[in-house]
């Protein structure tokens, strides 16, 4: 069974454990206010969920680069589609330390996770993995024809993210690793 988890100080019973998670047991124990309690779901079940990862990479000027993209997670990497004319290729063709995280804005879940980047230009090869991108965001995709002249008209790759380190070991915030 999944647990709320408390966040914050504890309120005045206004959001008592029967009223934020209903059925669901508070790991703290406590009542808290309302906002403040989250559903504790697996790592897989969260990275599952439609949502968006926020990949991190070094500029030629030291700077960060920071932008929001769809993902796949197929249990040993990240998947990310980009264009060969984006910042991403360029950061990541000179540098593949990457960090990403993976949030949810309504319940203060996160996963962070530092990885490698390696570029996968091979659209043919790769059709499986943008078609699970795409399917994973709701977009219809069409046959396998159609997608690959699309990824190559648009100019695509993927970026495949590799973690540094095991899922148990990742900063993560309201899910279980």
């Amino acid at each position: 069974m999944p647990r709320a988890v408390c966040f914050g100080p504890v309120g005045d019973g206004a959001g008592a454990a029967g009223e934020v998670g209903a059925d669901l047991p508070v790991a703290c124990g406590r009542a808290a206010p309302r906002g403040y309690c989250s559903v504790m779901s697996s790592l897989a079940d969260f990275l599952a969920e439609p949502r968006t990862v926020i990949v991190a990479g070094v500029k030629g000027d030291g700077r960060p680069h920071l932008s929001p993209n769809w993902f796949f997670w197929d249990g040993e990497r990240f998947f990310i589609s980009t264009t060969r004319d984006r910042a991403k290729y360029k950061i990541f063709s000179r540098d593949p330390r990457v960090e990403l995280i993976v949030d949810d804005s309504t319940g203060h879940r996160y996963a962070r996770v530092s990885g490698m980047v390696e570029i996968l230009e091979d659209v043919p090869g790769n059709l499986a993995m943008n078609r699970a991108i795409r399917e994973k965001h709701g977009m219809a995709v069409g046959a396998d024809e159609e997608l690959a002249a699309s990824l190559i008209a648009d100019n695509r790759v993927l970026l495949a993210v590799t973690p540094v380190k095991p899922a148990g070991e990742w900063s993560v915030l309201g899910v279980e690793a």
